[in-house]
């Protein structure tokens, strides 16, 4: 029982104490790839060790089921107290997961619908096919096929230096599997409405993948060149966090512009 007990308070202690350790001061802002591991490894190491818990308490149950003490009946209470959480996480998961999953398809038709009949013409680069829409939506966004979205609106709006600094932070939402972060983190919001970690771990997380993204493009293109691109982008579709992510990208250190060759190569489709 003692480790089953040592589980379950490694999993309330990180619970508890992972949204007050991870958000104290700024650094999270300089070093969002590392804070977005670290959430990550937060809700790995809490849900797993959970699980273990309720596993080893079953073990000793199964195990020793002629044994006298108090031992075996505490580890069979809490196994079944363990199970009966776990059907209900479980319950809360499907009920949420369908209306979560339902509305992802129906963004995936209508992604799908608006790519077939605005598509201007096509590009790869770097692996990812780059579609330009003719529309004046300020679109850009990267789909869960791995393709990307710019709208002649967006592309219209900025100098093409800007556009690929634009493509560059959608490619790192692709790369980076951003989309099935955004998910999981969807779904731990809804299996735990009421828990504050679980909040914390969505809000902040929706931040952090936007920041990498930054990060990813700045660089490849510069910082200065993604600043600008945010900003114009701000202007197009005002937005209080496009003018935050660029307030803090001027205000890091500005690395030497990068040699063209660390570019992927535009192949242009039609």
């Amino acid at each position: 029982m003692i480790a089953v007990l040592a589980l379950v308070a490694l999993a309330v202690v990180v619970t508890l104490l992972a949204p007050v350790i991870l958000t104290r001061g700024t650094w999270w802002l300089h070093r969002p790839q590392l804070a977005l591991r670290l959430w990550l490894s937060a809700l790995t190491i809490a849900a797993i060790s959970l699980l273990l818990s309720v596993g080893i308490a079953a073990v000793i149950v199964a195990t020793n089921t002629h044994a006298h003490g108090i031992g075996s009946p505490a580890a069979g209470l809490f196994a079944w107290c363990g199970l009966g959480i776990a059907g209900g996480v479980a319950a809360l998961l499907a009920a949420n997961a369908e209306p979560i999953s339902a509305a992802k398809r129906r963004t995936d038709v209508a992604v799908t619908l608006l790519v077939a009949r605005s598509t201007a013409r096509t590009e790869h680069i770097g692996g990812q096919e780059v579609a330009y829409l003719q529309t004046a939506d300020p679109i850009a966004c990267s789909t869960a096929d791995g393709r990307v979205l710019i709208s002649t609106g967006v592309e219209d709006a900025m100098p093409p230096a800007c556009v690929r600094a634009v493509i560059e932070h959608e490619r790192a939402h692709v790369l980076g599997r951003h989309d099935f972060i955004g998910r999981v983190a969807a779904l731990n919001a809804a299996a735990f409405p009421r828990l504050r970690t679980a909040r914390e771990f969505r809000r902040t997380v929706a931040l952090l993948i936007e920041l990498v993204a930054d990060d990813a493009a700045a660089r490849v293109c510069g910082p200065a060149t993604v600043c600008n691109a945010l900003t114009l982008m701000d202007h197009v579709d005002p937005n209080p966090a496009l003018e935050l992510r660029a307030a803090r990208l001027a205000s890091s250190p500005v690395k030497s512009w990068p040699h063209r060759r660390h570019l992927a190569p535009i192949l242009r489709s039609r």
